[in-house]
């Protein structure tokens, strides 16, 4: 009785002993919902989940104590070849020192309707695919076989870990809609539980109880055996322990699906959700322990661990290295690029996101490549050795979801910052070969962060850019009397543009570049491109070409229109919701510049030319202006458009979705030329 007790106050429990209600039995499809065409409540949707169930618990197994169980049941209908991509999972199993999660009785069929008969192919070993996926985790992926559109695709698994405290995010919505969700989580009445949801849907949580009890059995022995000992016994007893069980059911019907806006960020964030921390434990005739932490403590702990702190103190492997490398005399700007750019230019980042090291820094400094905790501890190391003011920055990257308490789990990268003498602070990443001081990857602006200073204390930081970043058109073109436009072009992209522009287009071929302009403006011809700049990290990369475009002026008897941008122009909103209920996430803010000076075809006259003006949003969140003249045979417009946020409420959605009807409205007037 005193060891069960000890298990369960060290524990946090989610324990059932009753079954789970079922309405949609595994294996048994209904030609109905084969053949089905479309899903009732939304036509647009090329899938939808047609049931899940998904049960929360705990059992007690006395050679291996307690076990949280995750039993899933899933069903989803495929009406569409865009759907098949949800005939894939995944599933993370943790894994720490000699203890790991698994996945058990883990099985599937697809079922299609052929000549009216219900056709059944199992999901066999050659669809299962087992990959480590990152120091703490091992990754399951399952492909359901036979696919068509119709198909209907089930599968089940059961998920059993040790690690018993560490109870994932329970999703209630996806990019698809469902249209029956059964959820239940149970926990014995000792132990408290905070919940947290997020999202926008109504979550309606049925809390109820029932009793709950564990058998244990001991052994006892008598005799002593040997001569004259009598024989050696064993007497079996059982002991039960009887414990109230908390139940948690959500059950939810007719879920639409989760639209992806533009610029959503990581949309994760805010799909409707539940989940569960462990507050406290309040065992009867015990005081109160409570277990809920702050990011303080996280971060602490993070620090210690030998994967983190440790490998900060490490020198030894860089030392004679970097004396080559900076001298202690130069300043301060001059020590940090130096050593900045030594590690982006000797290291390589091997994608592995972490917050700890995988091979350890010695290693990762050897091989020349890391994870990106092994390639910015280095750094921050090799900063403070040469006598600057560093500090790593535990980061929760744009792919991570926001922990919605704190934990260990919330961070998954690092970078580092240095502390200059006049008080300003310095960002570094150099797992990114594009980086610059204070211009970070975009996995990284997106997401948060924390700087953890020597003594393991911590302070929240915002890794957005505080500057737009800015990028500039400008076009000279000639119109003929055939309405063909033909001219030179160029495209300058400055900061983060520039940045975003060498990852995306470093190492394609200027043929994949050219294909990219050809998409985006609809041009029919480009020539003598050129770009300059793709290989200077710090300064701006230019793009120009030649082109000629056949469609941009519409010709009536003796006039042409034409949009003063030409292909320059936005032709639609891409905010066409009515209204948004999660924020807008640009990344960073930006102003872009139009230049664009249009000759004035011989034997014609401008009759009208739209006028100059502008308008605002509130709060300074952004500016349109717009300028047009005439001068020496030449029409000459001048746009300016702004966005100074990088992330805007849900609130100023519709002030948004205004601004930009009215850069399309104004963007879209026609000049008209009459011939003389």
């Amino acid at each position: 009785m005193k060891n069960i007790n000890k298990i369960l106050l060290g524990c946090i429990l989610i324990v059932s002993t009753s079954g789970f209600a079922q309405e949609y039995k595994y294996g048994k499809v209904s030609k109905e919902e084969l053949a089905e065409q479309s899903y009732p409540i939304d036509s647009t949707a090329h899938a939808a989940v047609l049931y899940e169930k998904k049960h929360i618990h705990m059992n007690y197994n006395q050679s291996q104590g307690f076990q949280l169980i995750t039993e899933v049941h899933k069903r989803i209908k495929l009406y569409k070849k865009d759907g098949f991509d949800y005939a894939t999972d995944e599933v993370f199993l943790y894994h720490k020192n000699s203890e790991n999660e698994k996945i058990v009785s883990l099985k599937g069929v697809t079922y299609n309707l052929v000549d009216n008969k219900i056709v059944e192919t199992k999901l066999k070993k050659d669809g299962i695919f087992k990959n480590e996926h990152s120091r703490y985790y091992d990754q399951t992926k399952f492909t359901m076989p036979s696919l068509q559109e119709g198909s209907v695709i089930e599968y089940k698994y059961k998920i059993i870990s040790p690690f018993i405290y560490n109870m994932d995010r329970i999703y209630l919505q996806y990019e698809i809609p469902i249209k029956k969700l059964d959820v239940v989580v149970e926990s014995p009445e000792y132990f408290i539980f905070k919940k947290f949801t997020s999202g926008y849907l109504p979550i309606d949580v049925k809390e109820s109880n029932h009793n709950g009890k564990i058998t244990l059995t001991s052994k006892t022995r008598s005799g002593t055996g040997g001569i004259g000992g009598g024989a050696v016994k064993s007497t079996f007893s059982t002991n039960g322990v009887d414990f109230k069980v908390i139940k948690n059911t959500i059950n939810s019907t007719n879920v639409p699906a989760f639209k992806i806006e533009p610029f959503s960020g990581n949309i994760k964030n805010y799909i409707s959700s539940i989940s569960y921390e462990l507050s406290s434990v309040n065992w009867p005739n015990r005081p109160v322990k409570y277990y809920s932490t702050t990011w303080e403590d996280v971060t602490k702990t993070i620090y210690k661990s030998g994967s983190f702190g440790e490998e900060l103190k490490k020198k030894s492997y860089y030392e004679e290295d970097l004396k080559a490398v900076v001298s202690r005399s130069e300043n301060q700007t001059t020590k940090m690029m130096k050593v900045f750019n030594y590690v982006k230019n000797r290291m390589r980042w091997n994608d592995a996101y972490a917050v700890g090291t995988s091979v350890g820094v010695k290693k990762a400094y050897k091989e020349k490549t890391g994870n990106s905790a092994e390639i910015n501890l280095m750094l921050t190391s090799m900063l403070s050795s040469v006598g600057l003011d560093a500090n790593p920055v535990l980061v929760s990257a744009s792919n991570r979801v926001i922990a919605m308490f704190p934990t260990v789990d919330g961070f998954n990268y690092v970078i580092s910052r240095v502390k200059l003498a006049d008080g300003s602070h310095v960002y570094l990443d150099a797992t990114d070969r594009y980086a610059l001081p204070n211009v970070l990857p975009d996995r990284v602006i997106r997401g948060s962060g924390r700087v953890i200073s020597k003594n393991g204390t911590s302070q929240r930081v915002d890794l957005r850019p505080r500057k737009s970043s800015l990028k500039r058109y400008s076009a000279q073109c000639q119109v003929d009397k055939d309405g063909v436009v033909k001219g030179k072009f160029n495209v300058r992209h400055m900061d983060y543009f520039a940045h975003d522009f060498r990852v995306d287009n470093g190492a394609k071929d200027d043929e994949s570049k050219v294909k990219r302009f050809k998409k985006r403006f609809g041009l029919d011809e480009i020539e003598e491109y050129t770009v300059k700049g793709i290989n200077e990290t710090g300064k701006g990369v230019s793009e120009s070409f030649n082109f000629i475009s056949y469609d941009q002026v519409e010709s009536i008897e003796n006039e042409m229109y034409f949009s003063p941008l030409l292909f320059l122009r936005d032709k639609e909103n891409v905010f066409k919701s009515n209204d948004r209920e999660y924020p807008i996430d640009f990344g960073y803010g930006f102003t872009n510049t139009y230049m664009v000076n249009i000759k004035i075809p011989e034997g014609y006259e401008v009759a009208e030319l739209p006028k100059s003006g502008g308008f605002k949003m509130p709060e300074n969140i952004g500016a349109f202006s717009f300028r047009s003249n005439i001068a020496n045979g030449m029409i000459q417009v001048v746009v300016n458009e702004t966005v100074n946020v990088a992330f805007l409420p849900s609130e100023y959605y519709l002030t948004l979705k205004e601004f930009y009807s009215q850069v399309i409205e104004k963007e879209n007037e026609q000049i008209v030329l009459k011939k003389i």
